[in-house]
């Protein structure tokens, strides 16, 4: 059964030189920091804030495919979908590709985000509103 995914953004970033690893692509790392990059955008496109005393998600579990090797120069697009809410966590796929050449795909990601309350670092339900804004 296919998930239901809901698509929440796509961004556009270039690849940086210094990325490039000993083989000369870039190193595997850097795929989960543009992920990272992409949640946290959404995140504050959601008015999320990070301080201790209020909640919001963070990342449970994430598994990175890597499909291809991105070799420098190369513009990237990245697509973010969200999608199975559950009590206290929902899922959040990206896609990084060529943004010229969308067929030429990089790395595909599945991440298991998990609200909790901040100060006290344990899990909460998830407030109706950010429910609304998965399921929407």
């Amino acid at each position: 059964m296919k998930e239901e995914r809901k698509r929440v953004r796509t961004d556009r970033m270039a690849m940086r030189w210094g990325e490039m690893d000993a083989l000369g692509h870039m190193n595997n790392v850097s795929y989960l920091r543009y992920f990272e990059e992409v949640r946290i955008a959404w995140f504050e496109s959601l008015s999320i804030e990070y301080r201790v005393g209020a909640e919001g998600p963070i990342l449970g579990t994430i598994t990175c495919k890597y499909l291809k090797p991105a070799i420098y120069p190369v513009e990237f697009e990245i697509s973010s979908y969200i999608g199975n809410a559950g009590h206290s966590s929902f899922v959040m796929w990206h896609e990084l590709y060529n943004a010229n050449d969308p067929a030429e795909r990089f790395a595909e990601a599945e991440a298991k985000l998990v609200w909790i309350d901040l100060g006290a670092g344990r899990s909460r339900p998830m407030p109706d509103w950010i429910r609304a804004e998965i399921q929407g």
